[in-house]
């Protein structure tokens, strides 16, 4: 038993000497949301490089609205069968010039620049959705971090108490004043809390490492969070149907969806233009080819629609717009189902937070547990009591934290299902 002891109490400070190095290579940065924000929106490489893309849609506007290159061609004389002559434009000889320009009918060039001024829209509304969904993955990992901290400051500092209590006993034990099976429970009571101590680390590192992946950064934070911080997470003056409305008229998937409906029905109409030929207007000047020297023409062409008239085209553009028709009500409905949901898990939360005072209660809990360890030294109460209200302290302030990063989490999905800021200082 003593070696079972020992060894696990081993391997739990082995783990807790890898865990917190890690930390301490480095100092821990202070950073509040604003600033984390701040530095995100100009450091995640996605949100450049989406940027760099809405610049590039927006180039195609341009060059959508750029007429087609007038043709030109050439005839230079080379003599007769019976007497080549290269390039004999001379006097005698002939030379033929011809130019041409294609104009676009039916609309084909207009329709052109609003399926690319489209295009540019669903861009900046691919950026904003990019926003909205690492915005969210940002705030609750700052969140955890600093609700994770806070648990780990208590855990750490009832390691300490605990530790000054096993020294004691080890001497104690030493010397055969007490059972040395208490000394045993203690070291597994110990054991136990390094090991929570260890999972929150853990925890609180994968956390970290989210948070750097997004700011592109190799710092350790230490987030920074006053009451005031928090004070506007309430829905006070929120309804929900205004949230219902927020989400359809806001958020940036459903806008995304909008916007690619409409260009199956600007691709449907480009389609049935296509149908009607293109015109070719052009001039050619013949030098001697001609009934008459110096010839002088105007050209004209069309192409005649005998076989193809762009049908199967036509077809599936309708087809096309049936079937984004269908995706952007159902992502509709999962923009309110999100609503709803959020909605519904922040009443249920807020239900518990105001029913209990969970600040005053941990306030109390800690001197109550400070009484707890002042007369278990003294022996006024039993080493099983001591251990039941130390795990009880230990279980209590996990939960707290934990309950009260699941409360800040919730809206802020309450904010990501509908597209806006509700909740700002």
């Amino acid at each position: 038993m003593q070696r079972l002891k020992l060894l696990i109490t081993s391997v739990c400070m082995t783990g807790l000497g890898y865990i917190q190095p890690i930390f301490a290579q480095r100092q821990a940065t202070p950073v509040t949301l604003q600033s984390v924000e701040d530095s995100f929106l100009v450091r995640n490489y996605a949100l450049l490089a989406q940027r760099y893309q809405i610049d590039a849609s927006k180039a195609l506007i341009r060059q959508a609205k750029i007429w087609s290159n007038p043709n030109f061609s050439t005839v230079l004389g080379f003599g007769s069968t019976d007497h080549i002559k290269p390039f004999d434009v001379g006097a005698n000889g002939e030379t033929q010039y011809n130019i041409d320009q294609l104009i676009q009918l039916a609309g084909k060039r207009n329709k052109g620049i609003q399926l690319a001024g489209t295009a540019a829209r669903m861009n900046e509304a691919t950026f904003d959705e990019l926003v909205r969904t690492l915005k969210l993955q940002l705030r609750e990992n700052f969140y955890n971090i600093y609700y994770q901290q806070q648990t780990a400051v208590i855990l750490k500092e009832q390691l300490e108490n605990l530790q000054k209590i096993v020294d004691a006993y080890v001497e104690a034990d030493r010397k055969g004043s007490v059972a040395h099976a208490d000394l045993v429970r203690l070291q597994a009571l110990q054991v136990g809390l390094e090991n929570d101590y260890a999972d929150l680390k853990q925890q609180e590192l994968e956390s970290q490492k989210n948070l750097q992946q997004l700011l592109h950064s190799q710092e350790f934070y230490e987030a920074s969070l006053q009451t005031p911080d928090l004070a506007h997470y309430s829905l006070d003056h929120i309804q929900l149907p205004q949230l219902l409305d927020s989400a359809a008229q806001n958020r940036p998937d459903v806008r995304l969806a909008a916007l690619q409906y409409q260009t199956a029905e600007l691709n449907y109409r480009l389609q049935k233009s296509i149908a009607v030929p293109d015109l070719h207007v052009g001039a050619t000047y013949d030098k001697s080819g001609s009934y008459v020297n110096n010839f002088v023409g105007l050209t004209l062409g069309i192409d005649l629609p005998l076989w193809n008239r762009n049908q199967g085209n036509i077809r599936a553009a309708q087809y096309q717009v049936s079937s984004v028709e269908q995706q952007f009500k159902q992502q509709q409905s999962v923009a309110q189902t999100e609503v709803l949901n959020a909605y519904q898990r922040i009443v249920q939360l807020e239900k518990r937070y105001k029913g209990f005072d969970l600040h005053q209660f941990q306030t109390e809990f800690d001197t109550l547990i400070e009484e707890v360890a002042k007369n278990f030294r003294k022996g006024n109460i039993s080493l099983l009591q001591f251990i039941d209200y130390f795990n009880s302290y230990s279980d209590n302030a996990k939960n707290i934290n934990r309950f009260l990063s699941n409360r800040i989490n919730a809206y802020e999905e309450l904010n990501y299902a509908t597209g806006q800021e509700l909740f700002k200082n």
